[in-house]
């Protein structure tokens, strides 16, 4: 089932998709940023630390105002689920253009480039567990603030392993086009020994 999964990024991934979504995902911050910016009070959200504990989980939600907390909540459960489908589509798609420029089809590098998927299901419960405990204000959830941690943990685990994956996807493409052009370059009887 992944490996088919695998196979379908492999068929969608293209240059301009890939550079469509990335305007895209850059089009929807910069115009939901400066909103969920200026309905925070400029509040850093638990959703942009690597780590917290419940203790300051609980401090952050405490911080917002009832109004602010009811916006973000709302925010969290609607325009917040489309930030990490986009950014997820984006490196789903140039992980698999990478490889597939990279690496031979038999390659077990090559679905890796699911490995993005992690980030979009964490994303989305971190977003539900951040959830919890604004509409739980002002009673304090331990279990929520510890999977909303964990999940905001295991997704920026997941955003990173992804762009390191980008990294050995473009180190590939690279060692690739030089073996070819060795080969390429080298005269005929030695490509018939090699």
């Amino acid at each position: 089932m992944l490996v088919r999964l695998s196979n379908r990024f492999y068929a969608a991934a293209s240059g301009w998709l890939i550079v469509l979504i990335l305007v895209v995902f850059v089009a929807f911050v910069a115009v939901t940023l400066p909103k969920v910016t200026a309905v925070s009070g400029n509040i850093e959200g638990l959703d942009t630390r690597f780590f917290y504990t419940p203790e300051e989980a609980f401090a952050n939600v405490a911080a917002y105002s009832s109004a602010a907390r009811q916006a973000l909540n709302t925010f969290h459960l609607t325009v917040d689920i489309v930030n990490p489908i986009l950014y997820t589509a984006f490196l789903v798609l140039l992980l698999s253009w990478l490889f597939r420029a990279g690496f031979p089809t038999e390659s077990k590098m090559r679905t890796l480039n699911l490995i993005p998927l992690g980030a979009l299901l964490f994303d989305i419960l971190e977003n539900i567990f951040i959830t919890v405990m604004m509409a739980a204000y002002p009673a304090k959830p331990v279990w929520a603030a510890w999977l909303a941690t964990v999940s905001t943990v295991a997704k920026f685990s997941f955003i990173y392993a992804s762009l390191g994956l980008v990294l050995v996807g473009v180190a590939g493409v690279v060692l690739h086009k030089i073996n070819n052009s060795r080969v390429q370059s080298a005269p005929a009887a030695e490509r018939e020994i090699s």
